[in-house]
């Protein structure tokens, strides 16, 4: 494991933790379908009362205070906000400013396999660049062979992608990231010869330690 891998995993990390903060802003479009079971933050601006965290109950509706029962199932995000501001009209004065986000979707998720931290079915409300995802996963692993990952994707009859991921995050080709869409299965393999490498760096850290303990001796 040499100086230059070691450099350039920590870039990889650093941009893959950018990307944190940004994975759930651009991955809740308004054209997203509301699905039972989804959760969603309302947020109602300058009235507080109306701001709430709900989950789309098995009738298709959410619990909204002083409303009551809205219907939120099969409907678009927008048209879920202009539904809600025609609700609130007679509560709130002047413009009702109103935001939706989808913090946990049932009905869409892509599924993480491989050398990641996290492996497991992601909720995805709209497409999400491939290092998102990665990071939405919890990172890669210190194994991971970036530039062999393949998307299995949810139509058989697109082939899989290869993709080198390790490439465009050296570009900082951000936007022109492979697309995961619901149903995909992302895998990141692991490389095959790191134990071996693994093992060579612990080697000669045993050795300097005992290089250095004969040392003190000495002196």
């Amino acid at each position: 494991m040499n100086i230059v891998t070691s450099q350039r995993g920590i870039c990889l990390a650093m941009l893959a933790l950018f990307c944190v903060g940004i994975a759930y802003s651009q991955n809740q479009g308004g054209d997203y379908v509301i699905g039972k079971g989804d959760q969603l933050l309302i947020t109602v601006f300058g009235y507080n009362e109306f701001t709430t965290t709900q989950t789309v109950k098995d009738n298709g509706a959410i619990t909204m205070p002083l409303i009551g029962d809205v219907e939120a199932a099969g409907l678009t995000k927008d048209e879920f906000i202009g539904f809600l501001r025609k609700r609130l009209a007679e509560y709130v004065q002047g413009e009702v400013r109103i935001t939706v986000a989808v913090l946990a979707s049932v009905g869409q998720r892509v599924t993480v396999l491989g050398a990641v931290t996290r492996p497991d079915n992601y909720p995805i409300a709209n497409e999400m660049n491939l290092l998102e995802l990665v990071s939405m996963a919890g990172g890669y692993l210190p194994d991971a062979r970036l530039n062999r990952i393949k998307i299995f994707h949810k139509d058989k009859l697109i082939p899989p992608t290869d993709v080198d991921l390790e490439s465009y995050i050296e570009r900082s080709d951000i936007e022109g990231m492979p697309k995961v869409r619901a149903g995909d299965i992302v895998f990141i393999p692991r490389q095959q010869n790191f134990v071996k490498e693994f093992g060579e760096f612990f080697r000669d850290v045993a050795f300097l330690f005992t290089l250095f303990r004969l040392t003190d001796s000495i002196n």
